[in-house]
Formats: C-alpha cells, sequence, structure tokens
C-alpha cells in the first residue's frame, strides 16, 4: 500500500546523494559560498516556497520573514568559477530554521550545482531528522503503512511530512543475542487528505554498513 502514496521529495537527487552520502570537509571557497548573499537569498526563497507547499500557508506575513542556519554537509565537493554566483558543481545539505508569523519550522534542503546558475533544490524531510537522505527515503515506505494504519484512504495521493524529531539519542541496544552501538529513534509528524497522523521509527545502525529500522519505538530486552 506504501507505493499508492506520493511524497513530497525529489528522488533524481537523493539517488546523487545516496551514492556518495559520506560527507566532505568543506574548503575555504565553499564556506565563503554558504555565507554568500546569492546563497542567502536562496535560502529564503525556498523557505517561502516550502513554507507554502507544505503547510498551505499562503496569506503574507506582516512581521516578515528570517531565518536561521543550523547546519549544513557537503556529499559532493563545490567548484566555482571566477565571476559565477553558484558553484559549477557539488551537492550538499543545508538545514535552517525558518521564521514566520511568530512561528518557526526547520527545513532541510538537498542542492545540486547546475554549472555556475543557482543550484537545483530538493525538499528533504522537515524538521531535526538524524536521517541521510538516503535513509529518510527508505522510512517513506514505514510512513505510507502508518498512514494507512491511521485510516488515511488508499488512493489518497497527498502526503506530506510535516515535521521529526529525535526522541532517543544514540544508545547500546541489546536485542536477539547482539549488541548495536548508535542506536535511536525518531517521532515523525505527517499529513495525508487532510489527516493528521505520526510515525515512530527505531534506527539501528549496522556494522557492515547502512542502517536497518522498524516502524515502533525500539524493543529492549
Amino acid at each position: 500500500m506504501a507505493k499508492m502514496f506520493r511524497f513530497l521529495i525529489a528522488m533524481s537527487l537523493l539517488a546523487i546523494a545516496s551514492s556518495s552520502f559520506a560527507q566532505v570537509v568543506p574548503d575555504e571557497r565553499t564556506l565563503q559560498y554558504l555565507n554568500s548573499e546569492p546563497h542567502k537569498k536562496l535560502i529564503m526563497t525556498i523557505g517561502i516556497i516550502y513554507d507554502q507547499n507544505i503547510f498551505d500557508r499562503k496569506e503574507i506575513c506582516q512581521t516578515g520573514y528570517k531565518w536561521d542556519p543550523v547546519s549544513f554537509a557537503v556529499l559532493q565537493p563545490l567548484s566555482f568559477q571566477e565571476g559565477a554566483e553558484h558553484p559549477l558543481a557539488g551537492t550538499w545539505t543545508y538545514r535552517f530554521t525558518f521564521h514566520r508569523c511568530d512561528e518557526s519550522t526547520v527545513y532541510n534542503v538537498l542542492f545540486q550545482g547546475q554549472n555556475g546558475k543557482q543550484p537545483r533544490p530538493a525538499m528533504l524531510v522537515p524538521g531535526l531528522t538524524k536521517t541521510s537522505p538516503r535513509l529518510a527515503s527508505d522510512l517513506m515506505r514505514g510512513l505510507g503503512a502508518a498512514a494507512a494504519m491511521a485510516g488515511v484512504q488508499s488512493d489518497c495521493r497527498n502526503v506530506k511530512v510535516l515535521d521529526s524529531k529525535v526522541t532517543v539519542e544514540p544508545f547500546r541496544l541489546e536485542a536477539d543475542g547482539k549488541t548495536h552501538e548508535g542506536v535511536w529513534e525518531e517521532h515523525w509528524t505527517a499529513r495525508a487528505c487532510g489527516k493528521d497522523f505520526t510515525a515512530d521509527f527505531c534506527l539501528i545502525p549496522q556494522a557492515t554498513g547502512g542502517t536497518d529500522w522498524s516502524l515502533s519505538k525500539c524493543h529492549r530486552s
């Protein structure tokens, strides 16, 4: 049933990030760009667009809009050409808190360089999730199951993640005779065709790479 839900995420860019998620140490030019006026203006524009698309907030805020940086991760090195406002190539994620009408929301966006033109953005799961773009994409299958369990009709084509947060910080889990390090739990809030619902995830990093997950809180022995 999960396949019947259309999630608001750009899968093509996620594939790029998934194939090279190991973070790259940013050089000085990259740091300068992330603090530049063109990048700041881009983040503001994206914040307003995301605010309208995710929460359907169409009214204009009389108090104005602002944002604060939270974190970023370089997935593929950024390259630049003299005189260009934006990178020629590179892939990075950017997390920021968007403030509007006395409300604040944490947004996450994945960027890909476009030959010095404005980089291509892709909406990621909002909130303070610890998941990588690839893992967040995997969890969408669980979110579809959670929507079905919450009574969302199977023909619903409009599922939006509203927020995500870590509810249990990384800990050691003893389960099935094995010891797992760095296990954590997350709580996601979503909306499907006007119905709000939630999903809890247990995330278990594997020694061989990757992360297993279940649509539930972690079961401790």
